[in-house]
């Protein structure tokens, strides 16, 4: 069996150019794990700024050198004894979050992963896009669904807001509130209106040219149910004025700029609404991971565009995110898919 692997590793904190491609050995399967041939990596903004340092109190000392990564999608190699769910050949998704273990992510050639973090990708969707749906795809269901955050429910007639929808996360947000049948407003450049429109949103609004407050005051004059702002703290004016009385803000948490936490909750409150800070929950990940490849499959969704860079240009990826107003999701070709 293979023991080593090429992967981008970091061996500092800071700017995209210090990536290196070395090989790194492949770590051992524990009983719960799969090993994945990795086809594509996903890009993540949670991936620069950890890059960047921003994580660096959560991480072990002597992480170093460190394989980033949170998404992948690829072919089962391997499993572990207690493995029955996946075999050798599967073509699957995983999202992974062991850099606390001091195991390496996604930005490699084989990665291994617990199989409650792994689903089963349909024949008929690409690998490619396999690999968008992880962590933008949960962030965007957890805000939407999850009981301690928007708590929407299928079938209901809400109004809900999302704040930067042209994004990996925007871009799910807003069809799977569509899909639970809610009216969606959005927020983007006028350069991304017609995408949005794509996706299914109700009323699109130009940032830069419209006053969110003014067009949102005319679509729901008492206000809207449920914003998910996927952008950042201060990204909107004034969020809670928006909300009708008993409305929630939930703001997704962005690592490098959610404000004062405690201060805006309290303040939220007093003016009658919710705000939530939102950080993905783990406990049902493969399971919620599942849902969303079957809701695309069965046509409820479709995922957003992507733009592919190979493994060894993965520092001018970082900077094309980095810089911000990416449509859809960057991703890293690491291993040819096969057909």
């Amino acid at each position: 069996m293979l023991k080593s692997m090429m992967a981008a590793v970091i061996n500092q904190w800071g700017s995209a150019e210090t990536f290196e491609i070395v090989q790194r050995p492949i770590p051992e399967l524990e009983a719960d794990d799969v090993l994945v041939k990795v086809a594509y990596a996903g890009v993540n903004p949670a991936d620069w700024k950890m890059r960047a340092g921003y994580l660096e109190s959560a991480l072990p000392n002597g992480a170093f050198p460190l394989v980033l990564g949170l998404d992948a999608s690829g072919i089962v190699v391997a499993t572990g004894e207690n493995v029955v769910e996946f075999s050798e050949g599967d073509r699957v998704v995983s999202g992974t979050n062991q850099f606390t273990a001091g195991k390496p992510g996604s930005y490699a050639q084989y990665l291994v992963v617990n199989k409650k973090r792994v689903a089963l990708v349909p024949p008929e969707m690409t690998l490619e896009s396999a690999a968008t749906i992880p962590v933008a795809g949960i962030t965007a269901w957890q805000a939407l669904f999850a009981a301690d955050k928007g708590a929407l429910e299928k079938g209901e007639n809400r109004k809900i807001l999302i704040n930067g929808a042209s994004g990996g996360v925007g871009s799910f947000a807003v069809q799977l509130a569509k899909w639970a049948g809610a009216d969606v407003a959005t927020t983007c450049s006028g350069a991304n209106l017609e995408y949005v429109r794509s996706l299914g949103a109700d009323f699109p609004i130009d940032y830069k040219t419209q006053n969110i407050s003014d067009e949102i005051a005319k679509w729901a004059p008492n206000g809207v149910d449920l914003i998910v702002d996927a952008i950042s703290a201060g990204s909107l004016t004034d969020p809670v004025a928006l909300l009708k009385q008993g409305g929630k803000l939930v703001s997704i948490a962005t690592l490098t700029d959610d404000g004062d936490i405690e201060a805006s909750i309290a303040e939220a409150k007093e003016r009658g609404a919710a705000k939530i800070l939102a950080y993905v929950d783990d406990s049902r990940f493969g399971e919620e991971l599942q849902k969303l490849v079957d809701i695309v499959d069965a046509g409820g969704m479709r995922l957003p565009p992507t733009e592919p860079f190979e493994l060894n240009d993965v520092a001018r990826a970082h900077e094309k995110l980095e810089g911000g107003h990416v449509r859809g999701k960057l991703v890293l070709r690491v291993s040819a898919e096969p057909h």
